[in-house]
């Protein structure tokens, strides 16, 4: 009986052997096709965020098939956005979002009507998509990837690449769009596939989660004003001793505040920012330091599996059309970006303005969820989804490309030089 236990152990054993050992090869596998990717994107200067998306797609399920199992990959890499956008909002001065909140409400208003209004006539007209589903890609086209566009801009080598208030107002823009995607998922998942109500609970579901993010920024704000200080100042006493001891609490504020905003129905990555944002001064760099050892990992793993999630094939049977589809969805958010900037942000400069749009075309996380709730309620089928993969695979790549068009002058617009020094520190 006993022998018999020993053997079921030793099997048991075999087996997380074997689990563990797949895993680290599709680790392994993972990496080093995202190493050969981006240094292929590097040498056409192009950002490796999207060389690791398309590293993802190559060796995913779906083209080369050498990694399947990406469930353990993927709560890793769920890891990777609430560090990047924890980063993000330390490195966001506060006051300065407060003063351009009206005019990016603005811009969000009209540069997300003008990418919905091109992405919906791109799905009606070109597709022959039914309402629901033009409406469905049109809020797809209407959302820029926050961690896409973060990522590019901690790529640029500008240290600190947020400090000036076109650059703020980029990333609150975005962090915006998030919040509206977020109610858009719950409105539609009242509707079956036939575009019908299977709930009255949305209006509620919208009050409460509106109600939950107004509870989220509040948290945030009193944390960083009354207990997150004391408790930096007080861990610095151990900082040359015990190096982890502060490492891990800047971990495990970026997490409660993730779990929070999910609790609400939110992003992680939304509680993460917004408890960023919310702490200033010599202790947002203090917790930067922190985090910056791992959160490169992460955020690979969490590009690496985006990529993963894309199937071009059934979408490239589209064909030539699938060109005037993509023309639409690039050029939405050009177009939009550049009026705004123009209209709310007073950018007088055309290339400046040109090159705030371009900053405005990937599309990324949210497309991908909004997809696959629409896949899952029966919406859409495999096709229209594997057309969303390719919208953002294809603005992954274009955006960056179009920024080229605007640079070296109009850079200088929107980011400061490498002299220039971090105005976080004095606040």
């Amino acid at each position: 009986m006993q022998s018999e236990e020993v053997l079921a152990q030793g099997a048991d054993a075999g087996a997380a052997v074997d689990s563990t050992t797949i895993f680290l090869l599709d680790l392994g596998v993972f990496s080093v096709s995202a190493l050969i990717f981006s240094l292929a994107f590097a040498r056409l200067r192009l950002p490796v965020v999207s060389a690791q998306i398309v590293a993802g797609m190559v060796v995913g399920p779906y083209v080369l098939g050498w990694v399947t199992d990406l469930v353990t990959i993927n709560d890793l890499s769920a890891i990777g956005i609430v560090l990047l956008l924890f980063v993000i909002g330390l490195e966001l001065d506060p006051v300065e979002l407060r003063k351009l909140a009206g005019r990016v409400a603005g811009v969000a208003i009209l540069e997300m009507s003008v990418a919905f209004v091109l992405g919906f006539g791109a799905a009606s007209v070109i597709l022959g998509a039914d309402l629901l589903q033009s409406i469905i890609f049109a809020m797809v086209a209407s959302i820029t990837s926050t961690a896409i566009v973060g990522k590019m801009f901690l790529e640029r080598g500008v240290r600190p690449p947020l400090n000036t208030p076109e650059a703020g107002a980029l990333i609150a823009l975005m962090i915006l769009e998030d919040m509206v995607a977020v109610v858009f998922l719950i409105a539609l998942s009242s509707f079956t596939s036939k575009g019908t109500l299977v709930s009255g609970s949305s209006i509620a579901q919208v009050v409460t989660t509106v109600g939950g993010g107004i509870a989220l920024v509040v948290a945030g704000y009193l944390a960083a004003t009354y207990i997150a200080p004391r408790i930096i100042d007080y861990l610095g006493a151990f900082e040359e001793e015990y190096e982890e001891i502060p490492f891990l609490f800047a971990l495990g504020l970026g997490f409660v505040f993730a779990v929070l905003a999910a609790v609400f129905g939110y992003s992680p990555g939304t509680g993460a920012f917004i408890i960023g944002l919310s702490i200033r001064g010599k202790r947002s760099k203090f917790l930067k330091s922190r985090i910056t050892t791992i959160k490169d990992l992460f955020i690979v793993l969490f590009f690496i599996s985006m990529g993963s999630l894309i199937n071009p094939l059934p979408a490239l049977i589209i064909g030539l059309p699938l060109i005037g589809v993509m023309a639409l969805v690039v050029s939405g958010k050009l177009i939009g970006g550049i009026a705004s900037a123009k209209i709310f942000l007073r950018i007088r400069s055309s290339k400046s303005a040109y090159l705030f749009g371009s900053w405005l075309v990937p599309r990324g996380e949210f497309s991908f969820v909004i997809g696959q709730l629409a896949l899952t309620l029966g919406i859409i089928d495999n096709g229209f989804f594997s057309l969303i993969g390719l919208v953002v695979l294809v603005t992954a790549i274009v955006g960056p490309v179009i920024q080229r068009l605007a640079e070296p002058r109009g850079a200088s617009a929107m980011f400061p030089t490498k002299a220039r020094t971090d105005p976080s520190e004095d606040r």
